[in-house]
C-alpha cells in the first residue's frame, strides 16, 4: 500500500458575506491526490451551501443530507486503473486520520452506502460523481485548523474519487483554554464540569498529546483541593450501537484516569472512571453541531 500524506493544512478560513460564482479550481492545499491519479475536474465558490451526506435512508432509498456554509472546492480525480477502491480509500483516510479527521459517517458500497438500484443517490444529492459502483466506499468529517472547522467529503468509486472540502467560520468545541480555577468554579456551581480539550484518537480511547494543558488544569485543580475526590465521566454522541458508546465512554474516561495517575502523579484512590455513553447529552443529536458538543469529558464531586 502506498504511502499518502496530506501536506501542510493551511487554511485561509474568512469568508466573504457576499457568494461568488463557482470557477475552476486544480487542487487544495489540504489534500495530496492518490498516487498516479489525474486531476479530472475542479470548481470551487468563495461562499456558497453544500448539502453534506451524512447517512442513507434505506426505507425511503435516500441520501441524508445536512447543509454546511462557506467556502467550498470541489475536486475529481481519475483513479489508476490497477488500483482498487479499497486501496485507494484506506490510503486517503490513513492521511485524514493521521491529520486529525473526525469522522461523520462512512460506509461501504452496496448495503451500507446505499442500495444497488440507487448508486446515483449521492450525485442526486449534491453532485458527487464518484460514488457509481457497488464497491465504492465514502466517508465525511472534520478537521480543525486554528480554531475553525474545515468539513471533507470524500467518495472513491471504480474510475474516480471525488473530494469535496468546505471551509467554515464555526469555531470547533474544547479550544477554549482551561485552568483549574475555572475547573473549580464549575464544580462549586453545578458538581460537575467539562472538562474542555481532552482528544482522543478517532473511535478510540487513545488521549492524543494535544491533552496535556487539561490534564495539568485537572492535576493543579486536585493539588488546590486535597480532599476533593472526583468521578471522571466520558460522554458519546448517538451515533452507533449504545453498548459499543458506552464502552467507549468508559474506556475514555479511564484513560484520563490513567494518564493523571501515570504521568501527573495524581493518587489513582481520588478518581474513578465512568461512561454513560449517549444517556446524558447537552445538546440536540439531531444534527453535527449538537453531536460536537455531546462528545466530551465531565468529572463530578465525588
Amino acid at each position: 500500500m502506498k504511502n499518502l500524506a496530506l501536506s501542510a493544512m493551511i487554511f485561509a478560513l474568512t469568508c466573504t458575506a457576499q457568494a461568488a460564482a463557482q470557477t475552476e479550481v486544480t487542487g487544495h492545499p489540504l489534500v495530496t491526490p492518490y498516487e498516479g491519479s489525474s486531476l479530472g475536474g475542479g470548481e470551487y465558490a468563495d461562499y456558497d451551501r453544500y448539502m453534506m451526506i451524512t447517512g442513507f435512508d434505506f426505507d425511503t432509498r435516500t441520501t441524508i443530507t445536512e447543509p454546511v456554509e462557506g467556502r467550498v472546492t470541489r475536486l475529481y480525480y481519475d483513479n489508476p486503473d490497477e488500483r482498487s477502491e479499497l486501496e485507494i480509500y484506506a490510503n486517503y483516510r490513513q492521511a485524514l486520520d493521521a491529520a486529525g479527521f473526525e469522522e461523520i459517517w462512512s460506509c461501504a458500497g452496496d448495503g451500507e452506502c446505499f442500495t444497488g438500484s440507487t448508486r446515483n443517490a449521492y450525485n442526486n444529492a449534491n453532485g458527487m460523481t464518484a460514488i457509481n459502483g457497488g464497491n465504492s466506499r465514502y466517508a465525511v468529517g472534520r478537521l480543525s485548523y486554528d480554531g475553525r472547522t474545515a468539513y471533507l467529503a470524500l467518495g472513491v468509486g471504480r474510475h474516480g474519487t471525488s473530494i469535496d472540502i468546505v471551509e467554515t467560520n464555526e469555531m470547533d468545541t474544547g479550544l477554549v483554554a482551561i485552568t483549574a480555577e475555572a475547573l473549580a468554579s464549575g464544580l462549586d456551581a453545578d458538581g460537575h464540569v467539562r472538562v474542555d480539550g481532552l482528544l482522543f484518537a478517532h473511535n478510540d480511547d487513545e488521549l492524543l498529546p494535544e491533552s496535556v494543558d487539561a490534564l495539568i488544569a485537572l492535576r493543579d485543580l486536585l493539588l488546590a483541593r486535597p480532599d476533593l475526590s472526583l468521578y471522571v465521566v466520558g460522554h458519546t454522541d448517538m451515533t452507533g450501537a449504545l453498548a459499543y458508546n458506552l464502552s467507549l465512554s468508559e474506556r475514555r474516561a479511564a484513560s484520563v484516569v490513567r494518564a493523571l495517575v501515570e504521568n501527573h502523579q495524581v493518587d489513582a484512590g481520588r478518581l474513578q472512571a465512568r461512561g454513560v455513553g449517549p444517556l446524558a447529552p447537552e445538546a440536540t443529536n439531531a444534527s453535527d453541531a449538537g453531536r460536537a458538543v455531546n462528545r466530551r469529558v465531565e468529572i463530578v464531586a465525588r
